[in-house]
């Protein structure tokens, strides 16, 4: 690349890579989508090749909200700190992402309409999400939807939930921030750095790529399981969902604590995709929180450590009250050196 505007080309080449060596293929708009959006819920219908699904997920809105707001899609409700969302003037609204796609056997109202496609249970998380955006834009459009604001919409979960709502915020560029927490192999962990077994202050080395595989072989498309031991050869790894976002936001909230985790691959991933963020001129979007200094971090827990760089991304890429303040915020005992993974140049773009 030379220019910033070959940014779309080169971002679909990454996608294409994602979706042939890690995740299978995400399916674009189906044949019909409808639905409705209230303050407590939106529903949506999808007719596609003659099959047909119901869903609907929970609405929470801020007190005294007025016009739309932003909202925030937790998988599994989320993690973050309610009460700061409510200060923030954020809707919550809550996604059962297991129904769309089963994480062991990848089946689910997504397989009810594509059958088995060997596509990972994300990418049916991440098609779900795209159906409720569906909605939102286009019941805002018909003059239906003055509630939640579909050009400000983050996307979060934490742990097994953290992995999908990376993957579901990489895949559809209509989301304004991504809020990945505490995610690990299958998330944020670049994959090359996992095959080094990185240890964490607790003496756990990173889950393993055959370790996640085997937990819930949902976590990755079919096409993964002949490339776990051999990552190396794939041209593309989780930095490359993290530059899928770009130039939009991406908070990625971590807990150095546990070494199970591997935040040295997380934060390796964040920076090295962070790369691209700062060739395209926009390396404040991005952001790194490797969790508290010291224990006790307990898994998805959200800390006080954490609320500053959480409302920082929420005023600049949901509110849109305060320009972007990204910060890469590793912990010393795991802050990875990027010399050690990068073989390439970052280019000036034009």
């Amino acid at each position: 690349m030379s220019k910033r505007s070959q940014w779309r080309c080169r971002r679909a080449e990454l996608k294409k890579a994602v979706e042939k060596y890690i995740h299978g293929e995400k399916p674009g708009r189906p044949d019909k989508v409808t639905g409705s959006v209230s303050s407590t819920s939106i529903k949506v219908r999808v007719e596609h090749g003659g099959k047909s699904i119901d869903f609907s997920v929970s609405v929470s809105l801020p007190r005294g909200a007025s016009g739309p707001v932003p909202a925030i899609i937790g998988l599994g409700g989320g993690n973050l700190d309610k009460s700061l969302l409510e200060e923030e003037g954020v809707a919550t609204i809550n996604y059962n992402n297991n129904a769309m796609s089963s994480e062991t056997g990848r089946t689910g109202l997504f397989s009810n309409i594509y059958g088995n496609t060997g596509a990972s249970a994300q990418v049916g998380w991440a098609w779900g999400v795209s159906r409720i955006i569906d909605v939102l834009v286009d019941e805002r459009d018909a003059g239906r939807n003055d509630i939640i604001d579909p050009t400000a919409i983050g996307v979060t979960g934490c742990s097994r939930l953290g992995k999908g709502a990376f993957t579901i915020g990489a895949f559809d560029e209509r989301i304004a921030l991504g809020i990945p927490q505490e995610s690990g192999t299958g998330g944020v962990s670049a994959f090359r750095i996992v095959n080094t077994n990185p240890v964490g202050p607790n003496g756990k080395p990173a889950q393993s790529l055959n370790s996640a595989w085997s937990e819930a072989q949902g976590w990755f498309g079919t096409v993964f399981g002949s490339y776990r031991d051999k990552v190396n050869v794939i041209p593309a790894d989780t930095h490359s969902l993290v530059a899928m976002y770009a130039p939009r936001g991406l908070l990625v909230l971590d807990n150095s604590r546990i070494g199970e985790l591997g935040s040295i691959a997380q934060h390796a991933a964040t920076a090295a995709g962070g790369e691209v963020y700062k060739a395209l001129g926009v390396e404040k979007n991005v952001a790194y929180h490797g969790g508290r200094p010291s224990d006790p971090h307990n898994h998805c827990g959200f800390y006080p450590e954490q609320a500053e760089p959480l409302r920082r991304a929420i005023r600049a890429h949901l509110t849109r009250t305060a320009d972007p303040d990204g910060r890469m915020e590793p912990q010393p005992v795991a802050t990875a050196d990027l010399a050690e993974w990068i073989d390439w140049d970052t280019p000036t773009l034009e």
